[in-house]
């Protein structure tokens, strides 16, 4: 009985797999897995609809100032790149809800034909068909582009960027090595810590050739990832007296890491640390709310607070200047690393593999009718206690309020209320009207009920779909044990998401949206280590 079902599965499924495999690397096949890719994304926006992603709005609220010498919030400007505010902005401004939905199944129909193209330059027609139904299939991955944020233009630029590497690799003329330079750049721009992708022009020499040649290839790799980036420093250092790609590089790593998450900054680490704790003491601790909530210097660097990582940023603008670019708080920070290095190791490590293991789950939507509620009272009844266990309500003054003659100011009325106050009135006219924009924008999701019951299984789904780790795995043992001819674009793809997230958690915790992102770079690694032609013995 068993072996009459088996033989009719094979009778009906090989034909199928057949079918499929005449149909990769032609135009049909690419209309074809648009259209499957346009089906899987309706189906999951009936559970999924589309929604504010991870720090939408201030990507929004840099969009709502483009194009301004004198910005409102001229820290919010300098701290990201250009790419995405430029898209969600625009999606949003041009369209609204349904018109950014079909923005964005585009993006997830593109990225997929993508990555099945380079499957297909290196791995052959069942590699792409691999890589195709994996992604296809991949609900975190198709989750990304429920959410607008940096992340789904990161997925989608790392999808163009993945092409222009196979077709450099394929033919490695200087102009196809530009593009793929170009892309680095791009990258860059799409989240500043992309920047470590110059790196790549190292594996240029990879490709066979004449020494001299291969330094040419790598140069022009070079100069067209480092150009853009340089050009963009430039424009940052005419329109706000910064030259830099996207400022408060020594505020992430490893000062987020080190004061938030592995919480080993601490006064006695060194003389960076005891100046830092000494402006604490003077500028914060006697300031609201942490007099109300009687936060004294031990806790303070104990807690591990997002909020008080807030006010260090501007505590350091304010206090250090701001052109010292957060020095103090970068040298205190790898003072700890110094002091605890095998603490600070392990975080890394953990995070490493967390970024390989954990699934994304959309978040589900919150009902229309719901209401933030109001801050339950502590025990003593006098304050309010903190959401998300935070040990205090809020930062004492926003990072994004930060500007370099501090012209703006965080006024507390109490250990609770605040506001914000400009010494020009009409900076206040300005900041109304921004924030009138923002709502606006804010208001173009789409509005449509959807199914919290689907939203729930697909999070189930995506909790049940191989992790990225397996894929790598599986990637590297089939590269190990079959030795594929064209191996030099997948390990290259491969190597570079791993830097990427490694230098990511070198400054924050592990989150999905880090990695789902690369995470087809393993499916593609997996597929051409099966499916890819043996190099000769």
């Amino acid at each position: 009985m068993l072996s009459a079902r088996s033989t009719a599965l094979r009778t009906r499924g090989v034909p199928a797999f057949q079918g499929l495999e005449r149909l990769a690397g032609t135009p049909r096949g690419a209309a074809v897995l648009v259209g499957a890719a346009a089906a899987v994304y309706a189906f999951e926006t009936i559970g999924w609809a589309l929604r504010p992603g991870r720090d939408l709005g201030v990507y929004l609220r840099y969009y709502a100032q483009l194009g301004q010498n004198d910005p409102v919030f001229p820290w919010a400007m300098l701290t990201r790149t250009p790419v995405t505010p430029l898209f969600a902005g625009g999606v949003l401004a041009a369209g609204g809800g349904l018109a950014a939905e079909i923005v964005m199944a585009l993006l997830f129909a593109g990225s997929i034909i993508a990555w099945a193209l380079v499957a297909l330059k290196f791995g052959g027609r069942r590699a792409a068909i691999l890589v195709a139904v994996a992604l296809l299939l991949y609900p975190g991955y198709g989750g990304l582009f429920h959410e607008l944020s940096s992340d789904a233009v990161f997925a989608a630029a790392f999808a163009v960027w993945a092409l222009l590497v196979a077709r450099a690799f394929e033919l490695p003329s200087l102009p196809r090595l530009a593009a793929a330079g170009a892309g680095v750049a791009l990258l860059a721009l799409t989240r500043p810590a992309n920047q470590v992708l110059v790196l790549a022009a190292l594996s240029v020499f990879a490709v066979p050739g004449p020494w001299r040649v291969r330094a040419a290839r790598a140069a022009a790799f070079t100069a067209a990832a480092v150009l853009p980036l340089v050009a963009w420093a430039g424009v940052n250092d005419l329109r706000y007296g910064d030259f830099t790609v996207a400022r408060g590089g020594q505020a992430s790593v490893p000062f987020f890491r080190a004061f938030v998450t592995d919480r080993i900054m601490s006064p006695d680490n060194g003389p960076a640390s005891r100046r830092l704790a000494t402006a604490v003491q003077s500028d914060l601790l006697p300031r609201q709310p942490y007099r109300a909530y009687g936060i004294d210097l031990h806790e303070f660097f104990t807690l591990g607070s997002p909020r008080m990582e807030e006010d260090l940023i501007s505590m350091s603008d304010r206090v250090f200047g701001w052109n010292s670019d957060y020095d103090v708080l970068g040298s205190a920070a790898r003072e700890a690393v110094r002091r605890h290095p095998g603490k600070y190791a392990r975080g890394v490590t953990g995070s490493m593999w967390d970024e390989l293991n954990q699934p994304l789950f959309v978040s589900l939507r919150a009902p229309t009718n719901s209401s933030t509620p109001s801050p339950a009272a502590s025990a003593s009844g006098t304050l309010p206690t903190p959401t998300e266990g935070e040990p205090i309500p809020a930062a004492h003054h926003g990072a994004y309020t930060s500007t370099p003659d501090n012209h703006i100011r965080e006024v507390w009325t109490s250990a609770t209320d605040h506001r914000i106050v400009f010494d020009d009135p009409r900076d206040q006219r300005r900041y109304d009207r921004l924030n009138e924009r923002l709502r606006e924008l804010g208001a173009r999701f789409p509005t449509r009920g959807e199914s919290s019951w689907l939203g729930l299984q697909l999070n189930h789904a995506s909790k049940a779909f191989p992790r990225p780790w397996l894929w790598l795995l599986l990637g590297l043992g089939a590269f190990a044990l079959r030795r594929p001819r064209h191996w030099q674009a997948p390990a290259l793809l491969a190597a570079s998401a791993l830097v990427v997230l490694f230098a990511t958690v070198l400054g924050v915790y592990a989150i999905p949206e880090y990695s789902v992102p690369v995470a087809p770079s393993f499916i593609l690694l997996a597929a051409v280590g099966l499916f890819g032609t043996r190099a000769r013995a």
